[in-house]
């Protein structure tokens, strides 16, 4: 039997209200960028630090027959990886990196291209390691080495952690006659970094204000 969590601790791990460590008036650097893509195809385009944004196509709804994407950032040398699914709570039932359809989180896919994904995100392989286990402990305290502290112990890492902001947002859309499937997207994501950050060659950035990631 799964064992209890304290009540607040679960909230936080269910309703996504972790605090999450952020910058105050320090200098960050931004980089944005604009793409157009369709129903069934990929995009990947490296934004530094050896960290690639990925749309992955997917078939969504009930039965797999609405196309959709969901998004994520992963090392070039380790893409099962995701930089951002860690540090973006709530951890179950969270639409940020899905568009289209998602019936776990009551979404169609109007209201998901309707509002700005924003997304926390690592920075390097170092807080990955560290919070990845801590995750998992968290939604599953029954394998826990210490199930009765997995959920705080996981949100008091998340306090510690210094992370980037993706801001996915979808321009213009057009979604199959009378369904959820959506034929094609065209988006912007913006990327926001503490300066010792190195964005890829090719991506110019911008001075940018850190409290945007608070």
């Amino acid at each position: 039997m799964m064992q209890a969590l304290p009540r607040i601790t679960l909230c936080l791990l269910i309703c996504g209200l972790a605090p999450i460590g952020g910058w105050s008036a320090e200098t960050c650097h931004s980089v944005s960028l604009t793409a157009e893509l369709f129903a069934g195809r990929g995009f990947e385009r490296m934004i530094g630090g050896d960290l690639v944004f990925r749309f992955h196509p997917e078939k969504l709804g009930h039965d797999g027959q609405l196309d959709g994407w969901s998004v994520a950032l992963s090392p070039k040398s380790s893409p099962r990886q995701d930089y951002i699914y860690p540090v973006n709570p709530p951890i179950r039932f969270n639409g940020l990196q899905t568009l289209g359809v998602g019936y776990g989180y009551g979404e169609d896919s109007r209201a998901s291209l309707e509002y700005a994904h924003k997304m926390r995100f690592l920075l390097n392989q170092k807080d990955y390691d560290r919070i990845q286990p801590m995750l998992t402990a968290a939604l599953w305290p029954y394998n826990a080495p210490h199930p009765e502290t997995a959920g705080a112990d996981y949100l008091g890492a998340l306090k510690d952690l210094r992370t980037g902001m993706v801001e996915l947002t979808v321009l213009s859309y057009e979604l199959a006659r009378g369904t959820d499937s959506i034929r094609r997207i065209k988006f912007r994501v913006t990327v926001t970094a503490p300066m010792s950050f190195k964005f890829a060659s090719g991506l110019r950035s911008k001075l940018s204000s850190c409290l945007a990631m608070d």
